[in-house]
C-alpha cells in the first residue's frame, strides 16, 4: 500500500500537510487519483531570498522547489502534473511532471503558455502569490482553462482579504454561477467546482 497524501507532502518536504490542507484534498481527490488527469499547481516554491512568496526563510535550506508537485505526481499515478512559476530556479522536468516559467497574473503570458500546451486542466491549485489581487487575476486568467466539472482551489487566503467569504461576490464576479465554498479555520481556502448551481425550484 502506498503513502497517503499527507505522507507524500511530508516526504517531499512541502508545507501543505503542516498548513492543514491534506484532509480537504483527500476528500476532494481520493476518488479521482487513479484517473488520467491534467493537474496544474501554480507556485512551485522559489528559494530566491528576495522573491515574493520565497520559501528561503520559511523552509530548511534542503528544500527543493516542486515538493508538492512531486507529491501530486506520486498521488495521481496516471496523471500529468504541471507547474507554473515566475522564478527561474523553480524550473525542472521529471517523469509526468513539467514546469513553465510564466506570470499567472499576466493575461498575455497565460494565453501564450496555454496555446503552447493546448489542453484544459481537471484540477488547478493556486499556491502562487498570496495576496488578493494576484489571486483574483490568476483565477480570471486560468478559470477558462478548467474543464467542466473540474476543481479549482485557491490556497492561503489571508484574513480580511477581499477574497474572504464575507465578500463572496468577489469570486462570483469571476466565475459566475458555478459552485464554490470557503473552508479552513480562517476561510483560508476557496474551492470552486466548475459545475453550475441548479437554482430551479430553490427558495
Amino acid at each position: 500500500m502506498g503513502l497517503d497524501l499527507a505522507e507524500l507532502f511530508n516526504k517531499y518536504g512541502g508545507d501543505k500537510d503542516r498548513n492543514g490542507y491534506s484532509h480537504l484534498y483527500s476528500i476532494l481527490f481520493d476518488k479521482m487519483k487513479n484517473e488520467q488527469l491534467n493537474v496544474l499547481e501554480i507556485g512551485i516554491g522559489t528559494m530566491q531570498p528576495n522573491a515574493i512568496s520565497s520559501m528561503k526563510h520559511y523552509m530548511p535550506d534542503t528544500y527543493k522547489p516542486g515538493a508538492s508537485h512531486r507529491a501530486w505526481r506520486d498521488y495521481f499515478v496516471n496523471s500529468s502534473i504541471y507547474g507554473m512559476d515566475i522564478q527561474p530556479d523553480t524550473q525542472f522536468a521529471e517523469d509526468r511532471l513539467k514546469t513553465f516559467l510564466v506570470d499567472s497574473t499576466n493575461a498575455d503570458a497565460v494565453k501564450n503558455v496555454m496555446q503552447e500546451l493546448n489542453i484544459k486542466f481537471d484540477i488547478i491549485i493556486d499556491d502562487g502569490w498570496h495576496w488578493d489581487t494576484a489571486q483574483k487575476n490568476t483565477l480570471t486568467n486560468f478559470f477558462p482553462y478548467l474543464k467542466e466539472n473540474g476543481i479549482y482551489v485557491i490556497e492561503d487566503i489571508y484574513p480580511n482579504s477581499n477574497l474572504n467569504s464575507s465578500t463572496p461576490q468577489v469570486i462570483k464576479n469571476i466565475i459566475g454561477n458555478y459552485e464554490h465554498f470557503f473552508v479552513g479555520l480562517k476561510n483560508n481556502q476557496c474551492v470552486i467546482k466548475k459545475r453550475l448551481i441548479n437554482t430551479i425550484g430553490n427558495c
